[in-house]
């Protein structure tokens, strides 16, 4: 397999990750979010106002991608590439760790810096459930309501409202 370079910034951009979009790269710093084109041009600048600490880029329509940020003073974002503004999901009191939408976009799981998964309805901003001691998790593509997690020694899948086994 041969690869051939498509293009080249020659730039010197020092960022904590990069993700790839169909059309841009994102770029994150401590408290900012840059989308650049392919051609090194600054098209958008996101300044957040804590520490990112988790981004997740979601996928949707070529150049309307979104990415999932989660910050150090608890709050959960959406950032639509295409739009200038974030949209606030929760705010908690605790920093975030890790993040992840379900597939149909409608709920959201969230581990705090203790360990705390908090699993919540994103259209009514209400608590559907919590564990405890959880160090990751993560929605099923094809089943909605399916979340597996884990402990630092147990892996658990929920479906609906099931209790977790």
């Amino acid at each position: 397999m041969k690869y051939k370079a498509h293009k080249k910034i020659n730039k010197r951009i020092e960022c904590s990750n990069l993700y790839v979009t169909s059309h841009h790269l994102v770029f994150i710093f401590e408290k900012k979010i840059q989308l650049l084109a392919f051609t090194g041009i600054l098209v958008r600048e996101w300044i957040l106002e804590d520490h990112i600490r988790f981004v997740k880029v979601v996928s949707g329509p070529p150049k309307q991608e979104s990415l999932i940020v989660g910050l150090a003073n608890g709050l959960v974002a959406r950032i639509f590439i295409d739009n200038a503004f974030p949209i606030t999901i929760v705010r908690q009191t605790t920093g975030i760790q890790v993040v992840d939408l379900s597939a149909d976009k409608t709920k959201i799981a969230i581990i705090d810096e203790h360990q705390s998964m908090f699993v919540y309805d994103i259209k009514s901003h209400s608590l559907l459930f919590q564990e405890t001691n959880v160090v990751s998790a993560a929605w099923n593509l094809e089943m909605d309501d399916m979340l597996s997690f884990t402990t630092n020694d147990t892996l658990y899948i929920k479906t609906r409202e099931m209790p977790a086994s």
